[in-house]
Parts: structure tokens; C-alpha cells; sequence
């Protein structure tokens, strides 16, 4: 078969074309990333005051949950329902460590029980309590007490959804929730036991 001159100059102008609208596609994937690795911001202010986030149940992955018992005297019995931003699970699969930024919500709910068709069963009910935890690998407020172990801390519950509890229990922010958490070292001080999503 005999190939006409124009016609190889067309098809080698679609494979440069190709070639270099793949390339600027991978760049914008590449930008989008970046962005999205930067969505903790929105939940941090220039202080290192950290916010509530919204909307999680819908849009972030549901890691895993936890079932306190009533009756076993721990802080915060009930449902532990535990999500992520997606750019903390695509990375934690893919390097098996949270990545900069990973922004993790415990809601803490009420346990409902009653009889069901099935028996008699259990069910997560009003939120109480949010615990809140965004990695940071950068230090980046070293003068916020939220802030330590490299992640920042926050707790919000009814009484203030809106702003996190900055003194209870033992201290502040960081002292309030890293004891619990010395267990979890060897996994970024994050129970991955309970979460399938990146556990398997």
C-alpha cells in the first residue's frame, strides 16, 4: 500500500495533536491533585483553628466504624462512624502512610435499639460528638496547641457544632486526644483495624 505524502503529514499532525493534548491533560490532573491535597484548607484557618467540616457523609469515603457498648464505662460509647477526604485514601492505598493533608471525621452517634424483623437489633442515632484530625507533615503551627504528633486536633459536639472545644478533659486540643492514640503509632497514630476501606 503506497502512503501519500499529505496523508502521512496528516497523521503525523494527529499523533503530535495526540500527543500533546494527552500531555496537557496529565498536567491538569497533575493541577487537579495538587488542588485537591489542598482541601484541608478549607477547613483550617491562617491560625491553625480548625472547623467542622460538612457534607462528608456524602462526598468523602466512610472508612470503618466502631462499636462502643453502653455498659463498658469508655468515653464516648456508641456508633464510631469514620470518613476521609478521597485524596487520603488514594493515598494511604497507594504509599500505606496518610498524606499530607488527609483530613479524618469521627462522629460519635447515640446507640437506638429495638425490635426489628430481623430480631432484635441496633442502629446509630443523633451525633453527639465530631472528632476531627488533618495531618500535618510540615509543622505548620507549631504555636497552636491543637496541634502535635504531626496532626492538628479538634472536638466539637452539640453544644458547639461550629467551634471546636479548645479546653476539656486534660488540656487543650492536642492533650485531649493524642493519649488515646499512642497505641495506634506504628499507623500514623490512626487505628486502620477498623477501616476495610484501606485496610484490604
Amino acid at each position: 500500500m503506497r502512503w501519500s505524502l499529505a496523508l502521512l503529514l496528516a497523521l503525523s499532525s494527529s499523533v503530535v495533536g495526540l500527543t500533546v493534548t494527552s500531555a496537557m491533560a496529565e498536567d491538569e490532573l497533575a493541577a487537579d491533585n495538587t488542588q485537591r491535597t489542598d482541601a484541608y484548607k478549607a477547613f483550617v484557618d491562617e491560625d491553625g483553628n480548625i472547623s467542622r467540616p460538612k457534607g462528608y457523609r456524602k462526598d468523602w469515603s466512610h472508612l470503618g466504624s466502631w462499636f462502643v457498648r453502653k455498659d463498658e464505662n469508655a468515653s464516648g460509647p456508641g456508633v464510631h462512624d469514620v470518613y476521609a477526604n478521597p485524596p487520603a485514601v488514594e493515598g494511604y492505598r497507594e504509599t500505606g502512610q496518610w498524606p499530607d493533608g488527609t483530613v479524618l471525621v469521627k462522629e460519635v452517634n447515640g446507640i437506638e435499639e429495638g425490635a426489628r424483623t430481623t430480631g432484635h437489633a441496633s442502629w446509630a442515632g443523633e451525633t453527639g460528638v465530631w472528632f476531627v484530625m488533618i495531618r500535618d507533615r510540615n509543622n505548620r503551627f507549631p504555636n497552636n496547641k491543637a496541634w502535635g504528633g504531626g496532626w492538628g486536633w479538634a472536638l466539637f459536639d452539640q453544644s458547639s457544632p461550629e467551634k471546636s472545644l479548645t479546653k476539656t478533659w486534660k488540656g487543650e486540643g492536642f492533650n485531649n486526644c493524642f493519649g488515646c492514640h499512642v497505641p495506634a503509632k506504628k499507623t500514623d497514630w490512626v487505628y486502620i483495624e477498623g477501616y476495610p476501606t484501606v485496610r484490604d
